[in-house]
C-alpha cells in the first residue's frame, strides 16, 4: 500500500491541498504499522494441545480472532486459548502473556499512549485528541476504564512495585538537600454523600460549613536541590481520600529513607502549611536526621484546651 501510494507520487506536481497530503500519507502509513503489528503479533501465539503457563498446564480450548487496539489503530488476529478447564476460571492466551497485551485489549503502546493522556487530560478530551491525531481512537469509556483497572492492579502489588521503581532511582550527584513536601486538596467525591452530610449536619442544629460531598486528596514530594538553590528532580506522590493520609506518609518516609541511604550528608528540608497533623509526621515520623533540619511553612499553631 505504501509502495504504491508512492509510486502514484512519482512525476506528479506537488500537491494541491498540502494539508489532506499529510493525511493520506499518515492513513497510509499507519495502515503498514498495522499489518506489521498483527504480523508480529500472531508470531507470538502458541498454537500446542498443552502449556505450562506459571508451572500449571492448560489445555487448549479453542482457537479464534481477536481485536486488540494498537498505537496505529486496530488490529484483528488469530489466536489460541487455553484452560485448566476448572470450574469458573476463563481461557487465557498464551499471545496476550508474551506480547504483554494490557487488559485484553492494549498493546503495551497503545495503553502507555492512553495512560499518558487520560493523565493529563480527561477521558473526553483525550477521545477528542486520538480522533484529530487519526491513528488509535479509543472511545471515552475505554479510556476511563483503562486507568482504574490499571490502578486496581497498581494497589494490589503497590509495595512490591514502589520498591522495584525506588531501586532503580539515583540521587542527583549535585544534590546538597532533600526537601519533603506534604499537603491536601479538597475535591468533589462522586460517592461523597453530600447530601446525607447537609441532612445531619441539619438534624444536629449545626450551621453548615465547608463543602459537603468533598473529601481530602493527599498529595507530597520528594524533591533534590543543588548548592544554588535550584530544583533538580522531584518524586510527585498522590493518594485518595485516606484518614490522616497514613498510606502517603509511608510512601514518602520510604522514598526518604532511600534517598538518605544513598546520600546520608543531604540536608533535610520540610515544607507544609500550618496544619498540625503534617507538621507531626514531618517532625516525628520521617527517617533519622542526619543533618540540620529546616521548617518551612507557616508557624505552627498551639492546640487550644
Amino acid at each position: 500500500m505504501l509502495k504504491t501510494f508512492i509510486q502514484e507520487r512519482e512525476g506528479k506536481p506537488p500537491a494541491g491541498d498540502f494539508g489532506a497530503f499529510e493525511r493520506d500519507l499518515r492513513s497510509k502509513m499507519a495502515e503498514v504499522e498495522r499489518d506489521l503489528v498483527a504480523e508480529e503479533l500472531e508470531r507470538l501465539d502458541v498454537d500446542a494441545p498443552v502449556v505450562l503457563i506459571d508451572g500449571v498446564p492448560h489445555r487448549r480450548v479453542l482457537r479464534c480472532e481477536e481485536t486488540y487496539l494498537s498505537a496505529a489503530g486496530p488490529v484483528r488476529v488469530e489466536r489460541t486459548l487455553y484452560s485448566t478447564r476448572r470450574d469458573g476460571e476463563r481461557a487465557v492466551s498464551a499471545l496476550e502473556l508474551r506480547a504483554g497485551i494490557v487488559e485484553k485489549y492494549w498493546t503495551p503502546l497503545a495503553a502507555e499512549q492512553a495512560v499518558f493522556m487520560v493523565a493529563h487530560m480527561t477521558p473526553q478530551e483525550s477521545e477528542a485528541l486520538c480522533a484529530k491525531l487519526g491513528h488509535m481512537q479509543p472511545s471515552k469509556s475505554s479510556l476511563d476504564r483503562l486507568p482504574k483497572q490499571l490502578g486496581g492492579e497498581w494497589e494490589a502489588q503497590r509495595e512490591s512495585f514502589e520498591k522495584t521503581v525506588r531501586a532503580g532511582d539515583i540521587v542527583p550527584v549535585e544534590a546538597v538537600t532533600v526537601a519533603v513536601s506534604l499537603d491536601g486538596v479538597l475535591v468533589p467525591m462522586r460517592d461523597g454523600g453530600r447530601e446525607e452530610k447537609r441532612a445531619r449536619t441539619s438534624a444536629e442544629g449545626r450551621p453548615a460549613s465547608g463543602p459537603a460531598g468533598y473529601q481530602e486528596v493527599g498529595c507530597g514530594t520528594v524533591s533534590f536541590y543543588d548548592a544554588a538553590g535550584e530544583r533538580l528532580s522531584t518524586v510527585k506522590i498522590g493518594r485518595m481520600p485516606e484518614f490522616k493520609k497514613s498510606t502517603l506518609k509511608k510512601i514518602l518516609a520510604e522514598e526518604l529513607g532511600a534517598a538518605l541511604g544513598q546520600r546520608p550528608e543531604l540536608k533535610l528540608v520540610t515544607v507544609a502549611d500550618g496544619a498540625n497533623d503534617n507538621w507531626d509526621f514531618l517532625h516525628g515520623a520521617l527517617p533519622c536526621r542526619r543533618a540540620p533540619q529546616r521548617r518551612l511553612g507557616p508557624p505552627r499553631m498551639a492546640k487550644g484546651p
